[in-house]
């Protein structure tokens, strides 16, 4: 049986005004827009605002939305305007019908969208911001193993995509440890500005209608009901209103990772092209049949994920960035497409973290031979000769290597300027 609508007529109204076939707001946002009525709820009654009874049936109406009882009542599609009035209103409206309370009066008592949702957005990024970190860390950590096993694997160090030096499998994939160590660091500095909140601010950050008691209240509850220790007011309440530069820090810090992953994913790309016509010093697991056309073809899918999250992560910042912007005077008015991006974001980096690492990294396989034959068919010894044949010198063998199709070591001992011994020497790492 069709569950009854229990939204009201400024949630309908929404419904009308802006029936774009687009998902609707996110579930995090709804649901920590509930945790803040809980908490309020909780306020309002010590602060003389609501009865008790009223206070008691908002909770428990607030927890009965948070076991997920109520998805389907939460409708407003996650691009609108009204800077989150119809997000806000629609939750108000939904938890007021389970109560018997009035929407406004009630459930909505001393709050405004205004300080309510950029303070969900950032309770709901939070939560996000620590999964997504959790899968973060299991990915370093499998890169760290990786670097390991390759530790002793010799292959061509490349600058320009052309001969550089030598290096090894195990100490490129250390690099890309440290470089997400270091996005680790960047994300976990950037989260922590979203545990000051606006809360209390109500319309423009002055307060109206929030007595003190209410303010003194909220947070502690808050705390409580979320989990998040940490949370408190910002100094300025209408800094929090005006500006929405702490979700443009954060969503820079996702994006500048996504940019390391992307790099990351080119190189592992590249040097498992082929099988045979490429590089081929590195395999994928072969996930999927890579061709309808084309047998035995293995593409590198998860490689080719990291670099579309990539692209949809910096689109996604643009707008954040561009979003933020727009705020006008006392409010930033441009928060629903904000909070549409940004909690995208959070979802799709944490699942392409999850499926990279498990389905991507974890299974590469090093294919020591080719990695060894490139070496030595490349010109990266030239450095390691030069300190003792000479710049010159070296530089004329390189050539004539390169135009010979011979190995420097063959074209260096060849002409006597150093024994096998004396080469195997120079070489080693």
């Amino acid at each position: 049986m069709e569950q009854k609508i229990l939204y009201g007529p400024q949630t309908k109204a929404a419904l009308e005004n802006f029936p774009f076939d687009y998902p609707r707001a996110h579930k995090e946002f709804y649901y920590a827009i509930v945790m803040i009525k809980k908490a309020a709820a909780a306020a309002n009654f010590k602060a003389g605002k609501i009865t008790k009874s009223q206070s008691e049936k908002i909770v428990k109406a607030c927890d009965e939305i948070l076991k997920g009882k109520y998805d389907d009542q939460f409708v407003v599609s996650g691009i609108h305007g009204g800077a989150g009035t119809s997000v806000n209103m629609n939750v108000n409206e939904v938890i007021a019908n389970l109560s018997g309370t009035h929407p406004n009066d009630h459930v909505n008592a001393s709050m405004s969208t205004n300080d309510c949702n950029p303070s969900a957005l950032k309770i709901a990024s939070i939560k996000l911001g620590q999964k997504l970190l959790d899968n973060l860390l299991r990915l370093i950590e499998i890169m760290e193993e990786k670097a390991k096993e390759f530790k002793n694997v010799k292959k061509l160090g490349r600058t320009h995509m052309q001969d550089a030096v030598p290096a090894t499998l195990g100490a490129e994939f250390q690099s890309y440890a440290e470089i997400l160590k270091r996005d680790e660091k960047r994300i976990t500095e950037a989260l922590w500005y979203l545990y000051e909140l606006n809360l209390g601010g109500t319309a423009i950050g002055n307060s109206i209608n929030a007595p003190k008691t209410y303010i003194e209240n909220v947070y502690p509850e808050l705390v409580k009901i979320t989990g998040i220790k940490g949370i408190r007011p910002l100094k300025n309440f209408m800094s929090g209103t005006s500006s929405d530069a702490d979700f443009c820090f954060v969503s820079a810090a996702l994006t500048v990772l996504c940019n390391d992953l992307s790099k990351i994913a080119l190189d592992l790309r590249f040097m498992s092209s082929g099988p045979k016509g490429g590089i081929g010093e590195i395999s994928f697991a072969e996930l999927a049949p890579g061709s309808s056309i084309m047998p035995g073809k293995v593409n590198p899918i998860m490689g080719e994920l990291m670099n579309q999250t990539y692209y949809l992560v910096a689109g996604k910042n643009l707008t954040i960035h561009q979003a933020a912007e727009g705020a006008h005077m006392e409010l930033g008015v441009m928060l629903p497409v904000i909070a549409d991006s940004l909690i995208t974001n959070f979802k799709v980096i944490t699942m392409s973290l999850k499926v990279f690492a498990e389905k991507g990294i974890d299974k590469i396989i090093a294919n020591k031979k080719v990695c060894l034959e490139h070496l030595e068919n490349s010109t990266a010894y030239a450095a390691l000769l030069t300190p003792i044949l000479g710049y010159d010198k070296v530089s004329k063998a390189v050539h004539e290597a390169v135009k010979t199709g011979k190995t420097l070591r063959q074209i260096v001992v060849g002409k006597k300027l150093l024994t096998d011994v004396e080469f195997n020497k120079l070489i080693s790492l």
